[in-house]
């Protein structure tokens, strides 16, 4: 799929079903592309994905499936080695205010997507002006970091998180903006589907090789 399709897709509101890719060898992305997700989420933040990764990894697809990596921070150089690479899109972690977005749109330069993560309470409060920025191309949220800014960490069901991701989907939904989140099954990340969330990431590569292994290891065992 190009570049092109990929942002058509996105902008259109497809499902687009993803998850994360955080061990940096090739032969793994390449085996969890050939099962069927519409994209895979390369992590450079908490896995090993630098740009020598991600262009092998690229390589090793082939075209075979799009790819948004995720830099691990909002550094210049480290969003300028990986959009050199090629990759569908840069995601950018801890994106508060509008200025940081523009930044990491102006260091883009159209080389691919930008989607920009709120997991904060600042980005909450500023979500309006962040998904204005011209260049962004979508919001993602990073639920983890979010519940850990509002001094509730990991309490998915609490008010405090509900209310956060109401605010920026209401707000993303008003300007056309669309909305990504990551959880780490499908029995969580469903009901954000139904709210209207598109850009879905679950999962991720060590634990689908373990729950794989362990499923195995059971009927082995019988």
């Amino acid at each position: 799929m190009s570049q092109a399709a990929f942002k058509d897709r996105l902008k259109t509101g497809d499902r687009l079903l993803g998850t994360l890719v955080q061990i940096p060898h090739p032969e793994v992305a390449v085996h969890i592309a050939r099962q069927g997700f519409d994209w895979l989420f390369l992590d450079g933040e908490h896995g090993g994905y630098g740009p020598a990764e991600v262009a092998a990894t690229l390589h090793a697809l082939g075209g075979l499936m799009p790819c948004l990596v995720r830099v691990p921070s909002q550094e210049a150089d480290a969003i300028e080695a990986v959009a050199a690479c090629g990759a569908e899109g840069i995601i950018v972690p801890h994106v508060d205010t509008a200025t940081q977005a523009e930044a990491a749109v102006w260091q883009v330069r159209g080389r691919g997507l930008v989607v920009v993560q709120a997991e904060s309470r600042e980005a909450v409060a500023n979500i309006g002006a962040i998904a204005s920025v011209p260049g962004v191309d979508a919001v993602f949220v990073g639920p983890y970091d979010l519940t850990s800014s509002l001094g509730i960490p990991g309490q998915f069901d609490h008010p405090a998180f509900c209310t956060a991701v109401a605010t920026i989907l209401d707000t993303c939904r008003k300007l056309s903006m669309p909305l990504g989140i990551f959880r780490m099954t499908a029995p969580e990340i469903l009901p954000h589907g139904a709210q209207g969330f598109t850009l879905l990431a679950t999962g991720l590569d060590g634990m689908l090789l373990e729950a794989g292994a362990r499923g195995l290891l059971g009927e082995l065992r019988g």
